[in-house]
């Protein structure tokens, strides 16, 4: 979906520079992965369970071209991943200073996300 999406607005993914929260993201995720399923499931629950909610809160209302991220977020399939992922989360992680804090750092990092367009940018960042 993601790379049609893209497509659909002109974007070449292969050329495009990740932000610095993404690359934060995908640092934590990697991180995540290598220390197992429930630090992976940690890092991911946030923001499967926060696009299921926003796909489920904003299909009624929105337009293109961001009405097809919508339906594809507030899908029942989509809600049954969030769920059986939080599922995961409970079945595997550890109530830990680790987890906590890997859990702790992807919600920052989707708050983040949504407001890093609303941010100025540094004179290094144009």
């Amino acid at each position: 979906m993601h790379g049609r999406y893209a497509a659909s607005l002109g974007l070449d993914l292969e050329r495009v520079v990740p932000s610095p929260t993404t690359r934060a993201y995908l640092d934590l995720l990697a991180r995540a992965s290598l220390a197992g399923v429930g630090l992976t499931c940690a890092a991911m629950t946030p923001c499967m369970r926060l696009y299921a909610y926003l796909g489920q809160a904003l299909v009624s209302d929105v337009a293109p071209p961001y009405d097809e991220w919508a339906r594809t977020y507030a899908e029942p399939a989509f809600a049954k991943l969030a769920a059986t992922l939080e599922q995961l989360l409970d079945a595997h992680a550890t109530d830990s200073p680790e987890t906590h804090a890997t859990y702790r750092r992807a919600m920052e990092l989707e708050l983040a996300f949504f407001d890093e367009p609303l941010r100025p940018k540094a004179l290094d960042e144009t």
